[in-house]
């Protein structure tokens, strides 16, 4: 029973840090109850409608889609936790060092990440049911919601095998590691969406593979202690000078950023999150093979659908990747803030290095998001020209909230890494939802009446959200220099 004193020892932590987070904002516990509520009665209400109006061929959503859409969405949740909690905290050293076995240690770290994400799914499935109740009509049987439990384990995982798995120490034990659980993935896509099959057929399928997903935990579990060794030793550094990332005129500047994208080297945080934009690239020509082009789609949806898509990707590229890093810039430094306050530097020019460092993946969201539906639908350059605009504003605003929270509010705690807590995140991730909807939405309206005035506007707001990039490092960076004083 050790991995049971692992878990218990996570989820004792987690919930001693969350009562003193209660305790400090009672507010932010009402307003977190309040928004994840609204998510919940919003998805139903869509369903609704869209039970009611009907959808076209080509956009109807079956059950067997939400399943997999499910699964696959934990599957990259249980990755993430994975990572952080079971792969790359220094940490963990304590344990890998006792005479515990591995299984021990990951099958113990798996539970905890399961617990967690269950106790989400428990809460918005309640709260379905109590809306269920109160007279909304949306089909829901129980195989549905059996088989939702299933996908969600199974996701949470694959991903955390999926996690161990590319984190081995070469490219060749990575891909063949990889590869060897795809064929769980395929089957899980097969079974589940493309054969288009029937609520209790989906959930025969999930009944077989949930045990083979746990078995891979079990499994993955040999090569833990390889996959912390290699992420929290990092890349070995070249002999010899080198050059800056990118050169600049202020050389302290350059040496602050140089020092923050070597850092996200090593700790291979730029491939990761180019990898994690590349894969929503991918995404978005996979449901562009699916649909279709923009002329087979019903007139009704022709001009907004793919539009609408890009956006929200740029919203989940921008939120993940850009708001996430400036949450964590000053909190991920743990107990090493001290080394970096002995420096002779302002916290103007500390910021503005963190957040320099974070807007360098601008240009991978742009490519791999933005660019690949115009040049294969054949969009018209003045809206190609609109999506660039809009997904730069909306990288900027999401950023300058990333960097606005995490410099009001920094968690110094290592086991999330400089990250805010789970309610916290939640919170975040909806108020980036509602600026990026203003940031790009409000244009957009402009636009459908004259497209000139709306080019203007949306390069406008590029303008305001950069403004306001500039005034929240510097109000984070007086902050940094305050409790540089204290």
């Amino acid at each position: 029973m050790r991995f049971y004193a692992i878990y218990a020892a996570d989820v004792l932590d987690a919930a001693r840090a969350l009562a003193v987070r209660v305790r400090r904002r009672k507010s932010g516990v009402i307003w977190f109850a309040l928004l994840f509520a609204g998510s919940v009665w919003l998805t139903l209400r869509l369903g609704e409608l869209a039970l009611a109006v009907g959808l076209p061929p080509n956009l109807e959503i079956t059950p067997g889609t939400l399943l997999f859409v499910a699964f696959f969405a934990t599957l990259g949740k249980g990755a993430v936790d994975a990572y952080h909690r079971a792969i790359r905290p220094e940490s963990l050293v304590f344990l890998l060092s006792q005479p515990t076995p591995p299984w021990s240690v990951a099958l113990g770290k798996f539970f905890t990440v399961l617990w967690f994400n269950l106790a989400f799914l428990a809460g918005a499935l309640g709260l379905a049911v109590a809306f269920l109740a109160a007279g909304m009509r949306v089909p829901v049987p129980w195989e549905f919601v059996a088989a939702l439990l299933l996908a969600v384990v199974a996701g949470l995982a694959s991903g955390f095998t999926l996690a161990v798995l590319g984190s081995l120490s070469t490219w060749r034990r990575k891909a063949l590691g990889l590869a060897s659980y795809a064929p769980v993935i395929g089957f899980v896509y097969a079974a589940v969406d493309a054969a288009n099959p029937s609520v209790r057929d989906a959930l025969l399928a999930l009944v077989a593979v949930t045990p083979v997903s746990l078995l891979a935990v079990l499994a993955s579990a040999r090569f833990l202690l390889e996959a912390w060794n290699n992420q929290t030793s990092g890349k070995r550094r070249q002999q010899g000078a080198s050059k800056p990332y990118v050169p600049l005129p202020d050389p302290k500047l350059e040496a602050l950023v140089d020092a923050e994208l070597k850092t996200m080297v090593r700790k291979r945080q730029v491939a990761l999150s180019v990898g994690t934009i590349g894969v929503l690239g991918v995404a978005l020509l996979v449901l562009y093979g699916i649909v279709g082009s923009p002329a087979t789609l019903p007139s009704g949806f022709a001009d907004l659908f793919y539009p609408i898509v890009i956006a929200m990707a740029i919203y989940v590229a921008a939120a993940t990747q850009l708001a996430v890093p400036g949450m964590a810039a000053l909190g991920k430094e743990l107990d090493r803030l001290w080394i970096l306050k002995s420096h002779p530097v302002p916290g103007r020019t500390v910021y503005q290095a963190k957040t320099a460092a974070i807007l360098v993946l601008i240009p991978a969201i742009v490519v791999a998001v933005v660019l690949p539906l115009p040049i294969l639908g054949g969009f018209p350059p003045e809206l190609t020209a609109f999506l660039l605009l809009g997904a730069v504003a909306v990288s900027f605003a999401l950023t300058a909230l990333g960097i606005y929270v995490g410099g009001r509010h920094p968690n110094f705690d290592p086991n999330t890494q400089g990250l805010p807590d789970s309610i916290a995140m939640y919170n975040i991730f909806l108020l980036a939802l509602v600026v990026a909807f203003v940031v790009i939405g409000l244009p957009a309206q402009v636009y459908r009446f004259d497209v000139v005035l709306g080019l203007l506007a949306v390069a406008f707001i590029a303008d305001m959200a950069a403004l306001a990039l500039a005034l929240t490092t510097n109000g984070a960076a007086r902050r940094y220099d305050s409790m540089e004083a204290a």
